[in-house]
């Protein structure tokens, strides 16, 4: 069993290096299926920022990214729980201690399928807009960032909410679109 353990511990590294060593060649993938330590090293192996103790379960899909991942950041101790869609068209933030629940949707660009009737009525909600996730929030399964937004320190967004607009520090918010449910307050009584 000690040999195994042996064995084992000199073929993930190896087998990890040419994963990498085979999108070197390819050019990055678009869907992370790896395993964590594998996922971690492609992402900064293409350019994202990485804090330390980063946890990220596959699959997460990595759209608008042909060149690599540089306009990815993740702080410390972040937390992606699967099944993401990252849009990197523009920079995504996530700081310190954020966590993104199963199936959360982070879309930094919009466009009508080049559609001109929609495209020039509706052209407000076209373009590219970064996305900034503060310290300490948490985003629950199945909810959608639209790009442009803010998510303030220490905020809940409600699994399946649709964020079109800033939210505060300390706030939860749900619904479509999200909209506040309460404050959090940092002496504990919330309102």
């Amino acid at each position: 069993m000690k040999v195994l353990h042996k064995i084992l511990k000199l073929i993930v590294p190896l087998n990890r290096r040419l994963v990498i060593l085979k999108y070197k060649l390819l050019g990055p993938p678009r869907i992370l299926t790896f395993s964590r330590g594998t996922n971690l090293e492609l992402l900064k192996a293409f350019g994202a920022t990485i804090g330390e103790n980063v946890r990220i379960y596959s699959p997460v899909v990595l759209h608008a990214a042909p060149e690599g991942y540089s306009n990815l950041t993740i702080g410390d101790n972040c937390l992606l729980n699967g099944n993401n869609y990252l849009d990197l068209a523009a920079k995504i933030t996530l700081e310190k201690g954020v966590s993104l629940g199963p199936g959360v949707t982070i879309m930094t660009h919009n466009r009508y399928n080049f559609n001109p009737f929609l495209e020039d009525r509706l052209a407000h909600t076209c373009g590219k807009k970064d996305v900034l996730i503060k310290e300490g929030s948490g985003i629950k399964a199945g909810a959608l960032i639209t790009m442009g937004v803010t998510i303030g320190k220490n905020s809940v967004v409600a699994g399946g909410a649709v964020v079109n607009r800033d939210v505060s520090d300390n706030a939860f918010v749900a619904g479509v679109p999200a909209r506040l449910v309460k404050e959090l307050k940092d002496d504990g009584s919330d309102s």
